[in-house]
């Protein structure tokens, strides 16, 4: 991460593959206390033309966002149909941030409730996969747009620099570029590539 992010981790991404399970130790934020950081990424969507589409979503389908405690600014979604978003300490000090990662988190949700579910474990090896890299290609490009639409919009720095610390730039200037879905998997599948050597 740069140095200007050290204050809070933050990974919008992890949440498309972690689940919550039966942890005990799950702690939900009280709403006095969750609602003024929601609100404030939820303004902040409201003022980019992805973020309105995103709430949009979030409205049509009742999309009911919750909030726990963490150390890493992030989200699940463990039924596919709810959010959960895990805010550190610190999350209400960059709302842009949480922003970016409600973002993340509706496109992840709308996805399912439009039918295009994450893949069965069962299926082929290369379906699976196909699927899988679909549908976290689709994630990251919404990721890119909406940190492309706060920094050109709003100002705001943070959300690009993000994309960068999680190793998505190439993804980030083929979307700037307009490049096919196929090319844009070939350069997902690369950077994944490349993270396992």
């Amino acid at each position: 991460m740069t140095t200007e992010n050290n204050d809070m981790s933050t990974n919008p991404l992890s949440g498309s593959f972690g689940t919550l399970g039966d942890k005990p130790n799950v702690v939900s934020y009280a709403p006095e206390e969750a609602d003024p950081i929601l609100n404030a990424a939820k303004d902040i969507l409201k003022q980019i033309p992805v973020g309105v589409k995103l709430l949009e979503i979030l409205q049509k389908f009742n999309i009911p966002v919750k909030t726990i405690k963490g150390r890493e600014l992030t989200y699940t979604t463990p039924d596919e149909q709810s959010i959960y978003m895990v805010l550190p300490p610190k999350a209400g000090e960059s709302p842009e941030l949480v922003a970016l990662t409600l973002g993340c988190a509706i496109r992840d949700v709308e996805q399912s409730v439009r039918g295009f579910t994450k893949p069965d474990p069962e299926l082929d090896p290369i379906e699976f996969a196909s699927i899988t890299f679909s549908r976290t290609l689709d994630i990251i490009v919404n990721m890119c747009q909406i940190a492309d639409e706060l920094k050109l919009n709003l100002g705001y720095t943070k959300p690009l620099d993000i994309v960068d610390d999680l190793g998505h730039s190439g993804i980030y200037k083929a979307y700037k570029d307009e490049v096919g879905h196929d090319e844009m998997i070939d350069i997902l599948v690369g950077s994944v590539h490349d993270e396992g050597n």
